[in-house]
Formats: C-alpha cells, structure tokens, sequence
C-alpha cells in the first residue's frame, strides 16, 4: 500500500506557504528590497522559502498523520513488470540470432 500522490501533493503546497507566511510575517522581505529591487527581492524571498519549506515539510510529516490519516491506496506494479524487473521471471538465454 502506497501513501495517496494527493495527501502527499497537499503537504508539500501546505509546507511551502507557511514557509513564505513566515518569511512575510518577519518582514525578511525588507533585507532584499532596498539593495536588489521588487523583482529580484521578491525572487531571493521566494527561493529563502524553499529551504524553510523543505524544514517545516519534515515536521509535517511527522506530524500531520497523527491528526489526518493519510489515504493509502494499493500499489501499482505495472512499472516493474513492464520493465522485467519482478524476482520472480525465468531468465532464458538468447540463442545469438537476430530477430528480423
């Protein structure tokens, strides 16, 4: 059983909005825009958040499925069989003709 793409999809979002909420709430925005200008400070702010974003993500992991239980949904084994990689498939030698 594989954790829902949309549970996981919805903390990372959730992570790096708080992290940008903080970054805005402590005013960090005013160390970038007087000395690179909006634009480019807002771009410094905005790639500031996605260490801070990376940081809260890993608390929330630990966190969130203590009050919201992630949706588990059933493994999907369609990638490693198409590609030959099960343990479980007989290896035939190939008899050194080219198929045609």
């Amino acid at each position: 059983m594989l954790v829902s793409a949309t549970y996981i999809r919805v903390l990372i979002v959730l992570s790096f909005l708080v992290a940008e909420i903080l970054l805005w709430v402590a005013n960090i925005r005013f160390l970038f825009y007087p000395t690179l200008g909006i634009v480019f400070g807002f771009l410094a702010t905005a790639s500031l958040g996605y260490p801070l974003g990376f940081l809260i993500l890993t608390v929330l992991v630990r966190t969130v499925p203590r009050v919201v239980e992630p949706k588990l949904v059933p493994r999907r084994f369609g990638s490693l069989t198409a590609l030959g990689l099960s343990a479980n498939q007989e290896v035939t030698p190939r008899d050194g003709r080219e198929s045609e």
